[in-house]
């Protein structure tokens, strides 16, 4: 018993004369009047569970972070919850979340102009573009891979991107063909 009285002394020393400063804090961060009081008990009560208070240096800083991590649990919980609602919502109206045939269809062409594209790519560009945005690599990681600077990863990127968007914008026919004109179009963009 003595820790729990230890405890509750070192909270009326060290923490009761933060509790304003941390209701001004969350009511500055939006938290509803109405829910500051829970956050602050839960807050309380988190500190009440600790066996020993003797590893914490900061007291009012230790505080105030536990408060933020009740708060973001909170949103957390919050949004999963809106979802959640949301997506029974859906279901009960049995509303169809597949795409229609059309746009499926229209989904798949756009897919394969995109493939297209990148496929008519320089080597390098198309490479880069590949591991970045296909499969997700971080630069760094891209770079490792082939074996070049990140610095000619990030212009590597830039370039095929542009030289793609060009390609796009101009109007080419790039969908379901392999048409030398463009795949060199969209060489040239990419080498400017």
């Amino acid at each position: 018993m003595p820790e729990a009285r230890e405890a509750v002394h070192w909270v009326a020393v060290h923490i009761l004369k933060h509790e304003p400063a941390l209701r001004r804090w969350l009511h500055r961060t939006g938290v509803p009047a109405y829910e500051v009081d829970d956050i602050i008990q839960q807050t309380y009560c988190k500190l009440s569970e600790l066996s020993s208070v003797a590893h914490i240096g900061d007291p009012r800083g230790y505080f105030f972070a536990t408060a933020r991590s009740i708060l973001l649990q909170r949103v957390r919980r919050d949004r999963v919850v809106q979802i959640q609602a949301a997506s029974d919502q859906i279901e009960y109206r049995g509303i169809d979340q597949s795409p229609s045939p059309e746009r499926a269809a229209s989904a798949r062409n756009e897919l394969n102009r995109v493939m297209e594209a990148i496929a008519a790519l320089p080597t390098r560009y198309r490479e880069v573009i590949e591991l970045r945005r296909i499969e997700g690599l971080s630069q760094k990681e891209t770079a490792k891979r082939l074996g070049v600077t990140e610095k000619i990863v990030e212009n590597g990127l830039a370039r095929g991107l542009k030289a793609i968007l060009k390609a796009f914008e101009s109007g080419d026919e790039i969908c379901m063909r392999r048409d030398e004109g463009i795949a060199e179009h969209v060489r040239n963009v990419g080498r400017r």
